[in-house]
This record gives C-alpha cells, structure tokens and sequence, in this order.
C-alpha cells in the first residue's frame, strides 16, 4: 500500500492529504457545533422545567385527609396570559416511591439518559413513554404541609429533537458538501502551484552535456520553488564553467604533451638518417632528445599534482614550525644557476620569521615564483626576495623586472595552461602550470597569494602565510 502511494503524483497526494485533513477539521468542528447545541436548547428546557416546579411546588395542597391536590392556575387576575395557557405535567410520589399525583401523559416511561444532578438539589434526565413520547424530567425532594414528597415535573422534547435532527440534516449535507469543495480547491491550489515544476522538469529534460547553457525557469524568485530553481541555475553555471574548464584543460594538455613528443619524434627521426656516420651529430641529437624528455617528465608530474589535488589525495599539509629565512635562502640556492645563465641576480631582504606551515608544500610554491619570475624576466635583471612580518601574518614577496601583467589578466594567470602571451614559446614560457600549483599549496595551508603589476613596471607576487 505505501508503495502504490508513493507512485502516485504528487498532485494527487497533496489533494488527498488536504480533503482528509478538511474532512477532519469539519467533522470535529461540525461534532462540537452539535454538542454546544444540544448542551444549550436542554439547558433552556430544564430551565423552563425549574419555573414549572416553583410554580406547581406553590398550588399543590393537602386535604385533611391527607390526599394531595392540583390546583390549577383558575381565573387569577394577577397572572399574566402566557402564565394562564401553562399546563404543566406533574408527578408526585411518597417517600416510599408510590405515587400520590399525576398530570400529564402516562408515566410509564423508559429512562434514556443518566441523571444529572442541577444546582439547588434538583436532577434531571430524559425517557421515553409508553407512546414513544421523549420527555426531559427534573425532580427534587420537597414538603408538603410537613411532609417530604418527591416532586417531577416534565415537558415534552419533541421541538427540542426536531431542532436537532434539522441541525445534523444540515451537517450531514453540508460537510460532505465542504469536503468535495475543499478537495477541488486544494487540487486547483496543488496544480497551479506545482506547475513551474513541470515546466522546470521539462527544461531540465533538454539540458545535456552539450547544451549546458539552457537555464531553468524561474517563475517567482522568492518563493521555495523559486529559489530551488536559482539553486539549481547556480549549479548549471557551475558545471558548465567546470566542462568548459574540462575541454580547455583536456586541449591544452594535449597540446603541451604533443608538443615534446613531436620535437622526439623529429630528433629521432634525423638520427636515424644519419645512420652512425656523424657522432657529434648523434650525441647532439640524444641530448635534444633528452631535455624534451625531461620537459615532458616535467609536464606529466605538474598533471599529476594538479590531478592528486583536484581528488583531495592532497588535501591535507603537515605544518610544522620553521626559519622562512633558511627556507627563502635554499629556493634561493637552487634556482641561482638558472639565474646566472640569464645574468641575473637573486637578492633576499629578510627579517627573521618563523611560521608555523607544511615545509615542502611552502617551498614547492616559493620554488614556481622565483623560476616564474626569473623565465619572464630579461637578462641582467635582478630578482628580490622579502621577507617580513605583519600584524599575525607573515609576508613573503617575490619581485622582478619582467613586462608586468594587465589587470584583465591577473586573476587568469592563475588558470592552468592560461599564458597572457599565446604567441610566447616552450622555452619562455613554459606549460602554465606553475602559478595554478602555487596557489593550491599556499590555499591549502590557509593562505592566499597577492598579485600587484602594471604593464612595463615588473610584478610583485606576495605570499600570505598565518603564523
């Protein structure tokens, strides 16, 4: 049974939960109108059967022989009309439960209610005659010339009954009537509602991985399904900047793998047509050949960090507490025979500063500035190193005199294979990977990098590490 439910719609669910609750709702409603009803119209009849006790309480008498007699109302002037037309049904019975008076209908009834018990020591009940008359009694002990007697006096509940089953005809038409209105107006209220789902659906049925620019329509922005839809927009936008990102990479990738691979290919190729003749010529070729390979090895391993950081293989740093200076000072020492082959300088300005952060993964992103900076500088340049400390930050900058970048460009260079100059060469420009595996390192480890450049005025790349 709930899974028959649960494959119905969800338009048809939500109408059947509205009419059931509805159906609820008014049975309770239409239940408590009928209970007030019925507890007010026996109130006012037991209160019309007090006025009948006092009254008949006041013109019942006793003979000398003890027999008690009804009065009546006679001719009494005093006594207003509507008193006058007043005929009371009476019942007087002895101490022992034999009964002495009687006016009225049989009292041979059929007691059809509890007795209730009134204020001023009266109580009262409902019966039934022998002639099915349904009648409402009240009785209370009372004296009569000395003697305590049980007094009844009762009245007929037919207009009472009648005002009853009038009310539950009208409930009993009436709420199924509510019900059936309730259902249609929450099926009306469900289908206008989840309307912009079925236009969403459809929308979202012709959106693929090569139509990834189609958005879903956003009806009422501020309402729940409104802002589901802007949910899911978001994300759209976030998987097509992701694809697009994908096919660049995936593009610039084969680029850059093909490129050493066909200078191989080339190299080996006018080797082979040498034939041995030439060995110069020969070992010349093996280290051409060489350098590509190890252009290549380098390639395939930026690839592979890059990919171990994007499944979060890398997601964690070892932070332990060391001497930036010394730090600054190794990068320096090992990237110094690059510099001298372009006739630059590296010079370290320093302020002792020690951090708290993954050694290898700090040096890996010190090691890609400074051989950035030395590739795009020019030759008899000098590259500066900073070191500094400021507030709860330490500061590490690295500076050249290279041509600087434009502002539409600085947050790009940051992309993988993005290189502000496309026309640029393997051999000045690299791959473009190592300012995307700088950030990571530093990002992973709670810091940012900050870029400051102007076209022609060099660039200052600035490390923000907490201590």
């Amino acid at each position: 049974m709930r899974r028959w439910w649960q494959r119905r719609s969800l338009r048809l669910r939500l109408t059947v939960w509205y009419a059931a609750t509805s159906t609820v709702i008014l049975l309770a409603l239409g239940g408590m109108v009928f209970f007030v009803v019925n507890r007010r119209l026996v109130a006012q009849l037991d209160g019309q059967l007090r006025g009948d006790f006092e009254l008949v309480e006041s013109r019942v008498i006793r003979d000398p022989a003890g027999q008690l007699h009804w009065q009546g109302y006679g001719e009494d002037p005093d006594e207003s009309e509507v008193e006058q037309q007043i005929d009371p049904w009476i019942e007087i019975l002895s101490p022992s439960g034999s009964k002495l008076l009687h006016e009225g209908p049989s009292s041979d009834w059929k007691i059809l209610s509890p007795n209730t018990r009134l204020d001023d020591g009266f109580t009262a009940f409902s019966a039934e005659t022998e002639r099915h008359l349904h009648v409402r009694v009240l009785e209370k002990k009372t004296w009569f010339a000395g003697d305590l007697f049980t007094l009844r006096v009762f009245r007929s509940e037919a207009e009472l009954r009648q005002a009853l089953a009038e009310l539950g005809t009208v409930l009993a038409f009436g709420l199924p009537t509510a019900v059936l209105l309730s259902a249609a107006g929450g099926f009306l209220l469900a289908q206008r509602s989840l309307s912009p789902v079925g236009e969403m659906a459809a929308r979202a049925r012709q959106i693929t991985a090569d139509s990834l620019g189609g958005r879903l329509p956003v009806a009422n922005p501020y309402d729940e399904l409104g802002r589901l839809a802007a949910v899911f927009n978001a994300t759209l936008t976030r998987l097509e900047n992701s694809f697009s990102e994908l096919r660049r990479f995936t593009a610039d990738a084969s680029h850059e793998l093909r490129t050493p691979l066909t200078a191989l290919r080339a190299v080996g190729e006018a080797a082979l047509r040498l034939d041995g003749e030439d060995p110069k010529s020969l070992r010349e070729a093996l280290a051409s050949m060489l350098e590509e390979t190890r252009r290549l090895t380098d390639l395939v391993d930026a690839l592979l960090l890059l990919a171990r950081a994007d499944t979060d293989e890398l997601s964690s740093s070892h932070p332990q507490s060391i001497d930036v200076v010394n730090l600054v000072s190794e990068v320096r020492d090992t990237l110094l025979i690059l510099a001298e082959e372009k006739n630059q300088r590296i010079d370290i300005t320093a302020e002792q500063l020690v951090i708290r952060t993954d050694r290898e993964l700090l040096r890996l992103a010190l090691l890609n500035l400074v051989q950035n900076a030395i590739r795009y500088s020019e030759a008899g340049t000098a590259i500066r190193l900073r070191i500094k400390s400021q507030d709860k930050m330490g500061l590490i900058e690295v500076m050249d005199e290279g041509p600087g970048i434009a502002l539409e460009h600085q947050e790009k260079i940051f992309e993988r294979f993005y290189r502000v100059d496309k026309a640029r060469s393997r051999d000045s420009g690299g791959a473009g990977l190592g300012l995307s595996i700088a950030r990571w390192a530093i990002e992973l480890q709670g810091g940012h990098i900050e870029l400051e450049s102007e076209p022609g005025d060099g660039s200052l790349f600035r490390i923000v590490m907490p201590k």
